[in-house]
């Protein structure tokens, strides 16, 4: 009992906790050209989380030095419109951190959206120069707020409650329709470990235990 207790816990601990960050894109009952929260940290297997309100906002990536300028390669979600004030849009644009050390600039690409302060960051840097503020600062005086090429292929998770969009090597996009109830809008997939086979040694015996207990892991689409 204590073996498998010792690797039912050793097991558990192997599989990190990811967590789920919300940015809010736009302002639910009223129409401010906001990102709520504008900074948000970050690691590694985290996901960032857009979520829409009216009216058709986008989230364009950008370098700190070109603010409302996309980044060559960099995420694109599209325009997402929307008209309810109350709920957020069903559509979700998701980003999963694969490098929690680089800053992940961002813009709406809407309207004169990002020159009238609507930008934000991803993990940003420990730095008295390269601060949101400054970001914003520059961003005000830009000459024009960019979309990326309409052929451009979205980079990132777009999901709703019946398709997701991903990227494919190609740069073309796959559809699925996700089914059941335990389908999130972001087409997550729980997998259930229950009586999970461990192969382990003692006082040099190779032994095979059965271990009684759940683990749910949750498997993501690769950006």
């Amino acid at each position: 009992m204590h073996f498998s207790t010792l690797f039912a816990a050793t097991a558990l601990a192997g599989f990190a906790i990811a967590e789920d960050h919300i940015v809010s894109v736009g302002t639910k009952g009223t129409s401010q050209n906001i990102f709520t929260p504008n900074v948000t940290t970050a690691k590694n297997g985290d996901r960032v989380i857009f979520k829409f309100w009216p009216k058709a906002h986008s989230v364009v990536q950008a370098a700190f030095n070109s603010p409302c300028t996309p980044m060559d390669g960099g995420f694109w979600s599209g325009f997402v419109p929307t008209t309810d004030t109350e709920t957020a849009a069903p559509t979700t644009f998701t980003v999963e951190i694969t490098n929690e050390t680089q800053p992940l600039w961002f813009y709406c690409s809407q309207g004169m959206h990002c020159q009238s302060g609507m930008v934000g960051v991803i993990n940003p840097p420990n730095s008295e120069t390269n601060t949101i503020e400054a970001f914003a600062e520059a961003a005000s005086s830009a000459s024009e707020n960019e979309s990326p090429e309409e052929e451009a292929p979205l980079v990132g998770t777009l999901s709703n409650s019946t398709t997701t969009m991903t990227p494919t090597a190609s740069g073309a996009a796959n559809t699925g329709s996700p089914t059941g109830a335990a389908s999130a809008l972001d087409v997550n997939k729980n997998l259930a470990l229950s009586g999970a086979l461990v192969k382990g040694f003692v006082g040099g015996d190779e032994m095979i235990q059965i271990i009684d207990f759940e683990a749910t892991i949750e498997t993501r689409a690769l950006l």
